[in-house]
C-alpha cells in the first residue's frame, strides 16, 4: 500500500494531524517491508506463547506421546547409532524404522537443535519455539502471496499460529504441531492460477518456489502431504470445472507428482528396510467416528439450551482418542458456517474497487470449507480414507491446518468488505480503526487458548506432585544404578511397546523415561522396548512369568547379561511387591535404591545350582497360562486355531540341561472330521529339523514324544522349540460348521523329562 492510500487523497484526510503522522508513516513501512513485519510478528507470537516466561531446561510435559519427542532426542545424542540401538529393548534393540520417519524436516530440526544443545530438554523447547516461529511465517508468506495487506497477513498469521489444533498436538503429537506444510500447500495456488491463465505452464515447470515447496511438503510428513494432495486435487477440479479449462488438470498434477516423487522413496526405504517395525496397525472399526468437528461453536450452543438433547447425542457420536479442541477455533468455525451457508453474498463484488486476484479464488475456497466439513461429517469422507486408505490415519483431526487456512483466506476477503463498510459509515479513519481493531480482537478471541501456552505448560506441570516424585525418582534410580556399576536392567513390569495398555496406574511408556534421562552414549542398557512377537519378549516375559519356581531367578544374573532389576511400584499393588521382594531377595538380590515410585535390586553374580524347569508335570497349555507357552497357544476349540500363527514355540531355559538330552511330552489334538487329512507337524530345535510328528486320529487327544539331543542345548539362554504344520492351517474366517478339511492341531499340555 502506497503512502497516499494511507493518507487519503484530498479533502479533510489531505493534511493529517502530529498525532497521526509518524503512527500512518511507520505503518507504511512496515507494509513495504514484508521481512520486517515477519520478524515483528515471530516476536509477537513467542510473546503470546510465553517464550519470554518460560525455562530452557523444564519440560512443557513429560507423559503420553511427549515421551516419544523427548526419546527422539535422547537417542540423537548417541549419533550416529540412532537408527538403532541396544541400549533399550536390551536383549534385543530399539530402532526408530517403528516410528513415522517420513516427518524428515521436523525431526531434522529437533536434532539439530538437540545436538547444538547436548540436552534432551532444551533441545524439545527449542523445537516448539522454533516450529510455531515455522507456522507463523508459513502462514504469512503465503497470505502475502494472495495478495492480501501487509497487517491483515500479519493478523492471519497469528491466528493460524495459534489455533487450538496446536495447543492440542503441542503437548502430545509434536510433530503433527508443526503443521507449516498446509499454507505452503496454499502458497501455491495462485502461482498456478497465474501460470494457467497466463498460459505459462513451462515457466511454472521450473519456478524455485514451488519446487522449494514441494520438497518441504513431502518430507513433513505422510498426513499433511496427503492432505496436501488431496488440496490441489479438489482446486483443480474446482477450478478447472468453474473457468471451462482443462489446463488446471495437468497443472495441479505437476506438484503432486513431484511431492509423490520425493514420499514415494523415503516411504518405501522404511518398507523395505525394517517391514515389522513399520508400526502399529488400527483397524477402520476401532477409528473414532470425530463427528463435524466444528465443536467449538456447537459446544457454545449447547450452553445456551439450544437443542440441548439433540447437541448431547450428536457431540457423542466421538472416540476417545482425540479431544474436541483441535479444530479452528470459535471465530474461524463460526466464520467457516457462514461462509458455507452464504457463499454467494461473501464473495459476491461490492465497492468501486476492483477486487484483489485472491478474491476471484474465494468461491473455490468456499467450496473447499464445504468439501472438508463432509470429510470430517459421521460416517463421511475421512472415515472412508481411514476404511480404503490407510486406518491408522485418523484423519477427521488432521485436516484441521488446512481447514482453517482456506477459512482464513474467504474470512480476508469479507472482512475487506467489512472495512469498507465502515469507512463508507464511520469515515476513512475511524471505520479503517475500528475494522483494525475488530479484527484483533477476532484474532485474540480464536487465540485465547493459547496465551502463554509453555508457560502454562512449564507452571502447570512443576505444580504436579507427580513430577517432582518422578523426576526425583529417575534421578536417585541413575546414581545409585551408577554407584552399584550396574549396566543391564531389567525393568518390571514388562510390556511391548509402542501400543502396550497401561497396567493398573503405570502406563508402559514410562519406561523409556529413566534411558531418556541418562547420560549420552551411556554404555547402560535397559530392557523396554521390546515389539510385540519378538523373541526378546518372549524370553522376558517367560523369565518374569516363571519366577514363582526355585530359583529361577538366577537365570537373570549376568549368566544371562542382567545384572539388576528395576521395578515401577505402578505397575503392582502391596501384596505383588511384597511377593517380588521376597523373591528377589531369596535369591541373593540387594535392594539399591527404594522411592516413592521406583525400586532398583542387585542380582547376584553367584549361580544357581537348581534346575529352572519342574519336571514331570505336565503344564497347561490354556490362554494366559504356563509362560514356557510362547505366542500364544489355545486349548482345542469347537473350530480350533493353531494358536495365533502358523508356527508355534515353546520356550526352554538352558540351566542344569544338556548332560543327556531331553524328552518332550506334547498332548496334541486334531481338529478335523473324520475325513480330513492327517497332519504332519515339523519340528525344530534352535531352528534346526529334528523330525516331524503326526496325528493318528481326529478329535481325541493324543501323546507324542520328542527327543532333543544335548548338543542342540546351549549352556545358557533358552532353547526354542518350534512346531509348524506342513502347509499351514486352514484361516478361522474360511471355516464353516460343516467343513471336513483340516481345521488345524491344538496343543493341550506339555511334558519335560530327562533323557535317559
Amino acid at each position: 500500500m502506497t503512502a497516499r492510500g494511507v493518507h487519503g487523497s484530498g479533502g479533510r484526510h489531505a493534511i493529517p494531524s502530529r498525532m497521526t503522522r509518524y503512527p500512518s508513516a511507520l505503518f507504511a513501512i512496515l507494509e513495504r517491508r514484508p521481512v520486517a513485519l515477519l520478524c515483528l510478528g515471530i516476536l509477537l507470537v513467542w510473546l503470546m506463547a510465553g517464550v519470554p516466561f518460560m525455562r530452557l531446561d523444564v519440560p512443557t510435559n513429560l507423559w503420553s506421546d511427549r515421551i516419544f519427542l523427548l526419546l527422539h532426542g535422547r537417542l540423537f545424542l548417541d549419533w550416529p547409532h540412532i537408527f538403532r540401538t541396544d541400549a533399550v529393548g536390551f536383549p534385543d534393540g530399539l530402532d526408530l524404522f517403528g516410528f513415522p520417519f517420513t516427518d524428515f524436516t521436523e525431526r531434522l530440526l529437533q536434532f539439530l537443535t538437540t545436538r547444538l544443545t547436548g540436552d534432551v530438554i532444551v533441545g524439545a523447547n527449542l523445537y516448539l519455539i522454533l516450529i510455531v516461529a515455522a507456522n507463523f511465517a508459513a502462514a504469512f508468506w503465503a497470505l502475502l502471496a494472495f495478495q492480501i495487506r501487509g497487517w491483515w497477513c500479519l493478523a492471519g498469521a497469528f491466528a493460524f499460529a495459534f489455533i487450538p489444533y496446536f495447543g492440542a498436538r503441542s503437548t502430545g503429537h509434536d510433530y503433527l504441531a508443526a503443521y507449516y506444510a498446509a499454507p505452503l500447500a496454499f502458497l501455491i495456488l495462485p502461482r498456478i492460477v497465474a501460470a494457467v491463465r497466463g498460459r505459462s505452464l513451462a515457466r511454472f515447470l521450473k519456478d524455485p518456489l514451488t519446487l522449494v515447496c514441494c520438497v518441504v511438503i513431502a518430507t513433513s510428513g505422510i498426513y499433511y502431504s496427503f492432505f496436501a494432495l488431496l488440496t490441489w486435487a479438489f482446486a483443480g477440479l474446482a477450478l478447472a470445472a468453474r473457468e471451462r479449462n482443462w489446463r488446471y488438470l495437468p497443472a495441479m498434477a505437476f506438484p503432486a507428482c513431484l511431492t509423490l516423487v520425493v514420499l514415494v522413496p523415503i516411504l518405501a526405504f522404511f518398507v523395505v528396510v525394517a517391514p515389522e517395525n513399520a508400526g502399529t496397525a488400527r483397524l477402520a472399526s476401532e477409528q473414532p467416528i470425530y463427528g463435524l468437528r466444528i465443536s467449538d461453536v456447537i459446544l457454545r450452543l449447547q450452553q445456551f439450551g439450544i437443542a440441548r438433547n439433540a447437541l448431547q447425542n450428536y457431540m457423542a457420536i466421538r472416540g476417545t482418542a482425540e479431544g474436541v479442541d483441535v479444530w479452528p477455533g470459535p471465530v474461524l468455525s463460526a466464520f467457516a458456517l457462514l461462509a458455507a451457508l452464504f457463499g454467494v453474498v461473501l464473495s459476491r463484488e461490492r465497492g468501486p474497487e476492483a477486487r484483489p486476484d485472491y478474491e476471484r479464488l474465494a468461491p473455490t475456497f468456499i467450496a473447499y470449507l464445504v468439501f472438508c466439513m463432509i470429510f470430517c461429517v459421521p460416517y463421511g469422507l475421512g472415515l472412508i480414507f481411514n476404511l480404503l486408505i490407510a486406518p491408522e490415519i485418523r484423519a477427521q483431526n488432521r485436516i484441521a491446518p488446512f481447514f482453517a487456512f482456506a477459512t482464513l483466506l474467504v474470512f480476508f476477503g469479507s472482512w475487506r468488505h467489512v472495512a469498507l463498510w465502515l469507512q463508507s459509515r464511520l469515515g476513512r479513519s475511524i471505520g479503517g480503526a475500528t475494522a483494525a481493531l475488530g479484527l484483533v480482537a477476532l484474532v485474540l478471541v480464536n487465540s485465547a487458548g493459547s496465551q502463554a501456552l509453555f508457560a502454562r505448560q512449564q507452571r502447570a506441570l512443576l505444580r504436579q506432585p507427580a513430577f517432582g516424585a518422578e523426576m526425583t525418582s529417575i534421578r536417585s534410580t541413575l546414581a545409585a544404578a551408577d554407584a552399584a556399576g550396574l549396566r543391564r536392567i531389567l525393568q518390571l513390569p514388562v510390556a511391548q511397546w509402542p501400543e502396550a495398555p497401561p497396567i493398573r496406574d503405570f502406563k508402559p511408556y514410562d519406561h523409556f523415561l529413566p534411558f531418556i534421562f541418562s547420560a549420552a552414549n551411556s554404555s547402560r542398557h535397559w530392557s523396554y522396548g521390546a515389539l510385540e512377537g519378538t523373541d526378546a519378549l518372549s524370553r522376558l516375559q517367560a523369565l518374569v512369568g516363571m519366577a514363582n519356581w526355585p530359583c529361577v531367578l538366577a537365570e537373570l544374573s549376568p549368566g544371562d547379561k542382567f545384572d539388576a532389576v528395576l521395578i515401577d511400584r505402578r505397575g503392582y499393588d502391596a501384596g505383588e511387591l511384597a511377593a517380588w521382594d521376597s523373591q528377589l531377595t531369596a535369591s541373593g538380590a540387594r535392594l539399591v535404591n527404594d522411592d516413592p515410585v521406583r525400586r532398583l535390586y542387585r542380582l547376584p553374580a553367584s549361580q544357581c545350582s537348581q534346575p529352572l524347569l519342574p519336571f514331570d508335570r505336565w503344564l497347561s497349555a490354556a490362554a494366559g497360562g504356563e509362560a514356557l507357552l510362547d505366542r500364544g497357544w489355545y486349548p482345542p476349540e469347537p473350530w480350533g486355531r493353531w494358536g495365533r500363527g502358523t508356527t508355534q514355540r515353546i520356550l526352554l531355559p538352558n540351566r542344569e540341561l544338556g548332560q543327556r538330552g531331553l524328552i518332550l511330552d506334547l498332548r496334541m489334538m486334531q481338529l478335523a472330521d473324520k475325513n480330513g487329512r492327517i497332519p504332519r507337524i515339523e519340528v525344530r530345535v534352535n531352528q534346526t529339523l529334528i523330525g516331524t510328528i503326526s496325528a493318528a486320529r481326529p478329535m481325541q487327544p493324543e501323546d507324542q514324544r520328542v527327543t532333543i539331543p544335548p548338543t542342540l542345548l546351549p549352556p545358557t539362554g533358552f532353547t526354542t522349540i518350534e512346531l509348524a504344520l506342513e502347509g499351514g492351517p486352514i484361516p478361522a474366517s474360511n471355516v464353516t460348521p460343516g467343513d471336513v478339511r483340516l481345521l488345524g492341531v491344538g496343543l493341550m499340555a506339555v511334558r519335560v523329562q530327562e533323557a535317559k
